[in-house]
């Protein structure tokens, strides 16, 4: 093991790195990847586990689903606007709430245990989400989408693990709530609207990188070409 391991391995963990353990082990046995008695054990170590030595081995087992992508009408860019490189970038501010969409549900987030999670075009994003990057990498692209919310709470966790996220014109971010034990989080190219969303991350994220990019970032060729 080499002493980076070595030192996550006895890095004393959270309650919310704990439930964050649990929570991916109740969408587990809820998909049927547990049984009754692999879930109760598994609970009850992730409850009382003191490291992330200790809360790791319960769910390098555990791989997410593969995600399904959400269709249906795009009421703020057409599908083809979204990766057709240079151009105008849609616009979310100012802020009206998502109406209702009979048969689609909002995004709320998904898991990347050991795998890469993308959910593609989303229709609606919620008021609370939820991602989560266990050794894996999620990607999630707000460019299109209607918001439930002015205010957006983004809850982010994870290990060793990456989180991306590309936002429009018109949304603000606050990362103040997130906190980044030995990684990195980085805010590069938004351009703000008094009138826009505003999204704040909040939670644990270990040895591992949070990204948000925005229309006005140097990385141009990752932001138009963010769903290839």
């Amino acid at each position: 093991m080499s002493t980076e391991q070595s030192r996550l391995h006895e890095l004393r963990c959270a309650d919310q790195d704990r439930e964050l353990v649990a929570q991916l082990l109740n969408n587990a046995y809820a998909d049927g990847r547990l049984t009754f008695d692999e879930h109760a054990d598994r609970i009850a170590k992730a409850y009382d586990a003191k490291t992330f030595g200790e809360l790791t081995p319960l769910t390098t087992d555990l791989v997410a689903p593969q995600p399904r992508p959400v269709v249906g009408p795009y009421p703020l860019a057409s599908p083809s606007s979204i990766d057709a490189g240079p151009g105008p970038v849609p616009v979310v501010a100012p802020f009206a709430a998502a109406p209702a969409v009979a048969g689609i549900e909002a995004f709320t987030g998904g898991n990347a245990v050991l795998s890469t999670y993308k959910p593609g075009q989303l229709h609606t994003v919620s008021s609370v989400v939820t991602l989560n990057s266990w050794l894996g990498e999620v990607k999630v692209d707000l460019v299109g989408a209607a918001f439930e919310s002015r205010e957006t709470t983004i809850n982010i966790g994870g290990l060793m693990g990456e989180v991306t996220i590309r936002v429009p014109e018109g949304v603000n971010v606050d990362t103040s709530g997130l906190t980044m034990i030995m990684g990195d989080v980085k805010v590069d190219g938004l351009v703000h609207h008094p009138d826009g969303v505003l999204l704040r991350l909040l939670g644990t994220f270990v040895m591992g990188e949070v990204t948000v990019l925005g229309p006005e970032t140097t990385r141009t060729r990752k932001y138009q070409r963010f769903n290839r």
